[in-house]
């Protein structure tokens, strides 16, 4: 049997609508692979879906009058609709808040009870003397002890990454009321027990550091040389999962631990019959997206629950791992307010044309900063000079000339580099590398420009040279059938619309290019993509 693989991105967390770091940060990329592997004909699945449990849905579902579930419902329909209105085409998208999530959950948790890896531990968790509450660890804020950033929380610093709990946090304060009337009271809570699980983590870790990114490899390898601790999988709150357990049934799991188990329940509710095909299949690739912030949960606790859980659901096969997209010199935060979220973005530029900037700019091995200047930079330049001033050209002077086209052979010379390129693109595919595959389609627009500036085919046409112009317009519309299909991931409609013009009006595959051209003349002006000016600049300037 042949590949098979589930392609999943880290799930959003909707307290509020995802900005374009977590866009570009994880769902993007799994978006742009999925149409990579339909383009190869490779059969998988996408499965992506709202985190919708935690106590900042429930704060912000207290402040806005409503319950927690009719929030999180409500944040979820939205988030949707601008994920595929930004042309994400998800297998499946949907939420953690579902029956099916839920008997997934309390199968692996109970598995996970039954073969001795989960533990009781007396804890000490964060109690607010004004909101008279237990805390959650993210709703503990402070300074971090091991960087000093002042963006740490009590499960995670935001500066350095590194995984923290709340009693480490300097200057403690509670988000939910600003004040630091703090103290730490005892609670027992159940925990996932890593330690036991250690040798299984390593040698999981071990498998794949040929397919992780470098800098996901040294935190992991990092992380568990510290040694593993167990992790605490439930808490003191009331909005999420109950726990099916005596004696804990007034807790309700932790998020995280629910999250990635969403993995299994958003793809149960598509279909649970090709959910245990997938999932539990000997053949099955499981291809995961996230931002750098996701690093040990899915490199550690993740698969921890998957081998102490022993059920033969698929590890992970290859982790992709982005790091941040800044803007303004700071880092994209939902929760903290700063950024473009992907609604407001789509008022400013469309889909396509933020789709192909953040591809271009993909942060897969370092921060990488988005500034008004790039952007114009690759909507004007290389989308709208480049790639949509060849296809017009091209299509509109074979077009108005057609008596004079003979034939649809290529020159053995670009057939040559048609291939090279192509092959390139694949190969940078494979190895999940699609800010160079995005290089390879404005390689060939930068080709088919060098060729109608060099051979000037509008004078062959003045002068009925058929052979002439033949030749010339023959190897730039091979270009341009190419730039269709290998744009398609990026800018799907743009794609869709170039290939139009050579007969193919369904999705695009690698096969196609090994057919006769089929060329149909359009006299029309085909506008791809338009350019921006001062007002999406002054746009774009609102949102520093």
């Amino acid at each position: 049997m042949g590949r098979r693989i589930i392609v999943t991105s880290a799930l959003p967390y909707i307290n509020g609508m995802p900005h374009l770091g977590n866009l570009v940060g994880s769902i993007l990329p799994a978006d742009l692979y999925s149409r990579y592997l339909k383009m190869a004909g490779i059969e998988h699945i996408f499965i992506c879906g709202s985190d919708q449990h935690g106590t900042p849905i429930e704060l912000s579902a207290i402040r806005n009058n409503i319950g927690p579930e009719k929030f999180a419902d409500m944040m979820h329909a939205r988030t949707k609709r601008a994920l595929e209105e930004m042309e994400c085409d998800f297998t499946y998208y949907g939420k953690t808040h579902t029956e099916e999530n839920k008997k997934a959950v309390y199968k692996l948790f109970e598995a996970l009870d039954r073969n001795g890896y989960i533990c009781s531990e007396e804890a000490v968790q964060a109690y607010c003397n004004f909101d008279k509450r237990f805390v959650p660890d993210r709703m503990i804020e402070g300074r971090c002890p091991y960087c000093a950033g002042t963006h740490a929380r009590g499960d995670q610093c935001d500066d350095c990454g590194k995984l923290l709990d709340p009693q480490e946090i300097i200057n403690p304060k509670c988000s939910i009321c600003g004040k630091n009337e703090i103290e730490f009271r005892s609670t027992t809570n159940l925990a996932l027990d890593l330690p036991k699980l250690s040798d299984g983590i390593v040698g999981f870790v071990d498998r794949i550091k040929g397919n992780i990114s470098k800098n996901a490899l040294n935190k992991t390898t990092s992380f568990v040389e510290l040694g593993l601790k167990p992790r605490q999988i439930t808490r003191d709150l009331k909005w999420g999962f109950t726990v099916p357990k005596k004696g804990f049934e007034d807790k309700v799991f932790y998020v995280w631990f629910d999250a990635v188990i969403g993995y299994i329940g958003i793809t149960n509710e598509w279909s649970a019959k090709e959910s245990e095909a997938y999932w539990m299949g000997s053949d099955t690739e499981l291809v995961q997206f996230m931002g750098k912030d996701n690093i040990e949960f899915h490199t550690v606790i993740w698969p921890g629950i998957l081998i102490g859980a022993r059920q033969g659901y698929a590890l992970p096969a290859r982790i992709m791992v982005y790091e941040y997209l800044n803007s303004g010199k700071m880092k994209f935060s939902k929760s903290r307010g700063n950024g473009l979220n992907i609604e407001n973005a789509l008022e400013v530029m469309g889909a396509e044309q933020w789709r192909f900037v953040l591809s271009y700019l993909m942060p897969e091995t370092s921060d990488t900063e988005l500034s008004e200047d790039l952007i114009f930079e690759i909507v004007n330049k290389i989308m709208n000079d480049k790639i949509g001033n060849l296809i017009n050209r091209a299509i509109v002077i074979s077009s108005r000339n057609k008596t004079l086209l003979v034939g649809e052979s290529v020159s053995t010379e670009i057939g040559n580099k048609l291939r090279t390129v192509l092959d390139g693109y694949v190969r940078n595919f494979e190895n999940v590398k699609m800010r160079e595959s995005l290089r390879c389609v404005v390689e060939l627009a930068d080709l088919g420009n060098e060729i109608m500036s060099a051979k000037m085919p509008w004078e062959l046409a003045k002068c009925n040279d058929a052979e002439g112009f033949s030749a010339v317009m023959n190897d730039v519309l091979h270009i341009c059938k190419y730039v269709g299909v290998m744009l398609w991931p990026y800018a799907p409609k743009a794609g869709s619309m170039i290939l139009q013009n050579f007969g193919i009006k369904i999705e695009p595959q690698f096969g196609m290019l090994e057919d006769s051209l089929g060329f149909i003349p359009n006299n029309e002006p085909v506008q791809l993509f338009s350019k921006i000016g001062d007002k999406e600049r002054d746009a774009l300037m609102g949102f520093r």
